[in-house]
């Protein structure tokens, strides 16, 4: 964890010197990659997904994506283990710092639906795959190449434990850290 964090920070601080356009408007889509890890969970992973984002002026805009997040492994009751996979679906708004035309800060807030697979091989009874709410906050980077091509990255921390799961699985917490980087393509 503590690599992911250096190499996110030695992105958001050597990348600022390729920029060449600040990116005042338009929609764009495009790749995402992350890594993903609940605070309850054994090992964190790497997911991937597709984000569109629609910069409605220099400084708010507004982003769509969906991702798959391959299983993570909670420990339950010290004796049975459990693999969860999410589909999320999330909307955003980002709040853009434009400081300068080689990069521009931003802050992140948004809501999503995670469809929730559970893998319970084992358990007594079965868990049903289920929608989730979530929110998240967090901050990034979107690092221009030119007027149609832009990298970002970011941090978020994910908030979603609903009260459900609290009560199946013994207070196992899905809330986490996700480190996300995009590549923007804008129309």
């Amino acid at each position: 964890m503590k690599k992911l964090v250096a190499i996110f920070a030695v992105l958001l601080f050597t990348m600022p010197a390729v920029g060449l356009a600040q990116i005042e408007s338009g929609f764009g889509i495009g790749p995402r990659l992350g890594y993903y890890q609940a605070d309850d969970a054994e090992e964190g992973n790497v997911f991937g997904g597709i984000q569109i984002r629609g910069r409605l002026s220099p400084v708010f805009g507004l982003e769509a994506a969906v991702e798959y997040r391959a299983g993570q492994e909670y420990g339950i009751d010290g004796v049975q283990s459990m693999e969860t996979s999410f589909v999320p679906a999330t909307a955003s708004a980002l709040l853009f710092l434009p400081v300068s035309d080689h990069f521009a800060p931003y802050g992140v807030a948004g809501l999503g639906a995670y469809y929730t697979i559970y893998d319970t091989e084992g358990f007594s009874e079965d868990i049903d795959n289920e929608f989730n709410v979530g929110y998240h906050l967090g901050f990034g980077l979107e690092i221009p190449f030119n007027q149609n091509v832009a990298l970002n990255a970011d941090y978020r921390y994910l908030f979603l434990n609903p009260d459900r799961n609290e009560q199946n699985l013994e207070d196992t917490e899905f809330s986490g850290n996700a480190f996300t980087v995009g590549l923007m393509f804008y129309l």
